[in-house]
C-alpha cells in the first residue's frame, strides 16, 4: 500500500469518529455523485471510484469506459462489524446498455476501499460490456477477483471446504443459473474459484480476461443455455463436466501463493492495496443487494448480490420449510488440500 494510500485511509478513519451518522456530505466527480458521512470522506471515495473504474475497465477491456451519460449515485456508510455492498442497474428490453445504476456500501473504511468498492465497481464494468444482466457465477466471480488478497484467498480455501462438504454445484447448473441457489456463499466462492481457473486457462491478465468474457457472451446464448457450446469453442473441452473434471483436479494440489497466482490471472487492483427478473414497462432492473432470508430452491427471482458474504448466511428455515439443503448430482467429498497461505 502506498503512503498516500494510508494517509487516506487514517484521515478517514479518524473523521469517521468524529461525525454524527446522520451526516450527509455531497462530492461530484465526472461519473459518480458520492455521499458519505464527511467531505473528506465523499472526497477520499470519489476519487477511488474514478480510479477503479479507469482500472477495471482496462484489467477487463483493455481500454477506459466512456463517460456514463448519468452520474452513479454512490452512498457509503460507515458501519462497524458486517461489510457490503448493492449496485442497481436499469437495463432496457429494447436498446441494449444500461439506463441507470446506483451504487451503495457500508462497512470499515479500510474494508471498503480495498475490497468492496472495487467489487461493486467491477460489476459496473461487466454491466457496460454486455449491456444485460451477467450470469451470478461469473459476475460475482470476476468481481471478487478484484478484492484483496485475504478475500480471495478466504475464497479459495472455502471452495474447496464446500466441494470437500458435498455442497458444490456441478458446473452445468452453476452455468446455467439466472438468480441465486439458497447456498449463495457457495456461489461465491465457486464462482471465484472457476473464474479465476479459467482466465488462468485463457493465458491470464487482459489475454486471460477477453476470452473469458468471449467464453460468457457465447455461453449466455440462448437464454443461457449454451454452455457446452461455449467450453468447446473458447476453451476446447468437450463438454460442461470434463470442463468441470480438470478445474476439480487443479484444486487438488496447493496453488502458488495469491501473489503470484494474481500476476497469473491479472487479479485485481486490489493487490497493490495491500493486495427472474423484474419486468417493468420493458426495462430489466436487477440489483446486488441479496434477500434479508435466503429462500429455498428454487432460487430466488429478482435480486442479487453485490458484495461478498462475510459469513454462510444460509437462513434458518421457517415454519413449515424443510430443514435440508438444496442437492445436486455433485461429486463425492473430494479431499482437497487448502491453498499455501501468501507469502509474508
Amino acid at each position: 500500500m502506498t503512503l498516500r494510500r494510508s494517509l487516506f485511509l487514517a484521515i478517514a478513519s479518524a473523521l469517521v469518529l468524529s461525525a454524527p451518522a446522520s451526516a450527509d456530505e455531497r462530492y461530484v466527480t465526472e461519473n459518480f455523485v458520492v455521499h458519505a458521512p464527511t467531505k473528506p470522506l465523499a472526497k477520499t471515495f470519489g476519487e477511488y471510484a474514478e480510479k477503479y473504474r479507469d482500472e477495471k475497465a482496462r484489467d477487463w477491456l483493455g481500454k477506459e469506459m466512456p463517460k456514463w451519460s448519468q452520474k452513479c449515485p454512490l452512498v457509503v456508510e460507515i458501519t462497524e462489524g458486517r461489510t457490503g455492498g448493492a449496485t442497481t442497474f436499469t437495463f432496457s428490453d429494447r436498446q441494449s446498455g444500461v439506463l441507470s445504476q446506483e451504487m451503495k456500501i457500508f462497512g470499515s473504511v479500510k474494508q471498503l476501499l480495498d475490497s468492496v468498492l472495487p467489487h461493486e465497481i467491477t460489476h459496473t464494468v461487466l454491466a457496460y460490456h454486455f449491456g444485460q444482466a451477467v450470469p451470478r457465477w461469473a459476475d460475482e466471480g470476476g468481481s471478487v477477483l478484484s478484492e484483496n488478497d485475504k478475500e480471495r484467498l478466504d475464497h479459495d480455501v472455502k471452495c474447496r471446504e464446500f466441494l470437500n462438504a458435498g455442497r458444490g454445484i456441478p458446473l452445468r447448473i452453476l452455468f446455467a443459473m439466472k438468480e441465486y441457489p439458497r447456498d449463495m456463499i457457495v456461489l461465491y466462492a465457486q464462482g471465484y474459484s472457476v473464474s479465476d481457473y479459467l482466465i488462468a486457462l485463457g493465458g491470464g491478465g487482459l489475454k486471460g480476461r477477453k476470452r473469458f468474457l468471449e467464453f460468457l457472451e457465447t455461453g449466455m446464448q440462448k437464454s443461457n443455455k449454451n454452455w457446452e457450446k461455449a467450453v468447446a469453442a473458447h476453451y476446447e473441452f468437450d463438454t460442461v463436466d470434463n470442463l468441470q473434471v480438470q478445474w476439480i483436479d487443479s484444486l487438488r494440489k496447493p496453488p502458488a501463493d495469491l501473489a503470484s497466482r494474481s500476476k497469473l490471472s491479472g487479479g485485481g487492483s486490489t493487490a497493490s492495496l495491500n493486495k427472474g427478473r423484474d419486468e417493468l414497462r420493458g426495462y430489466d432492473q436487477r440489483t446486488s443487494a441479496g434477500p434479508a432470508l435466503p429462500q429455498l430452491e428454487p432460487p430466488v427471482l429478482g435480486t442479487a448480490r453485490g458484495s461478498t458474504p462475510r459469513e454462510d448466511d444460509r437462513a434458518a428455515p421457517r415454519q413449515g420449510q424443510p430443514t435440508t439443503r438444496p442437492t445436486y448430482s455433485s461429486p463425492p467429498n473430494m479431499l482437497l488440500l487448502p491453498p499455501d497461505l501468501p507469502k509474508q
